[in-house]
């Protein structure tokens, strides 16, 4: 049997379409803010934890799931695909990794693949979608993988971030610096780079100035595309025009739009944007 399992950070709380022969799982993140602790499944109160990120002066605090929990995952299945998020972020990757390890050595006869998205949320997703497609190819174990760290390499991520609140608070930019861009309405657009770090792209004065510098962006590093993912935090009108312009650029290209969980809705913070593509 095959099983798919994915840290929090993918944005998933099951899979994207009809997939009888293949058991999918999410592990969750911990973030404590202040006194008060979300586990990162489907009952988080992602209203409640925003407005606690948003007005507590402290730093708050995210944690992976342990080895044990991965492993325990693992042995539930026989071809078992994991995922994580980039492993320059957290220690998502690293625990999956020990946690295959004590799992194959429960039970030797498991094939069990790790996967650095080197990203996250709608780039997690997107390998997942792309997996399920692999799996309903019949392909053996060992090709998929093979397929799906040459489609990892592939794939690319870019955001914009409305929000600079924890970037303030993790001592990134000034306060000053970073009121004064929320006061004057300007996104930050990063990227995930090849080592899967957070690099800056630059900056946009407006929502409709934000949306044509990603759609040139991605339109630039990619002249052709299969899908793309779009992860956005409390912002789907932003979501469904970005959708809607890169609909305009590429074709009829199919596009998913998910709202991110609680790990992504905290770097993202409100209003957000993470495309995968």
């Amino acid at each position: 049997m095959w099983r798919i399992v994915s840290d929090s950070s993918c944005d998933l709380h099951s899979l994207p379409g009809n997939y009888p022969d293949i058991d999918f799982v999410t592990i969750p993140f911990n973030i404590t803010i202040g006194s008060n602790e979300y586990i990162d499944n489907e009952d988080i109160d992602l209203v409640k934890m925003m407005e606690d990120n948003e007005s507590s002066p402290e730093i708050a605090q995210t944690a992976c799931a342990s080895p044990e929990a991965w492993s325990n995952e693992f042995l539930k299945g026989d071809k078992i695909l994991a995922f994580t998020i980039s492993s320059a972020l957290s220690g998502s990757f690293s625990s999956a990794c020990t946690g295959q390890t004590m799992a194959e050595e429960a039970n030797p006869d498991i094939k069990v693949k790790v996967v650095d998205s080197k990203g996250t949320g709608p780039e997690l997703a997107k390998l997942i979608m792309k997996a399920c497609e692999l799996i309903s190819s019949d392909m053996d174990f060992d090709d998929i993988v093979k397929a799906l760290d040459d489609y990892a390499d592939e794939t690319k991520i870019i955001f914009a971030l409305a929000s600079y609140h924890n970037l303030i608070k993790n001592g990134r930019i000034s306060r000053l610096k970073g009121l004064v861009a929320g006061h004057l309405n300007f996104w930050g657009i990063g990227v995930g780079d090849e080592k899967g770090e957070i690099a800056m792209r630059g900056k946009a004065h407006g929502e409709k100035k934000m949306i044509k510098f990603l759609v040139n962006d991605i339109t630039t590093f990619k002249k052709e595309v299969d899908f793309i993912v779009i992860s956005h935090c409390f912002n789907e009108g932003a979501a469904n025009l970005l959708k809607e312009r890169l609909i305009e650029a590429y074709g009829d290209i199919p596009i998913t739009i998910l709202p991110t969980r609680g790990l992504d809705s905290f770097y993202a913070e409100r209003n957000g944007l993470i495309i995968a593509y």
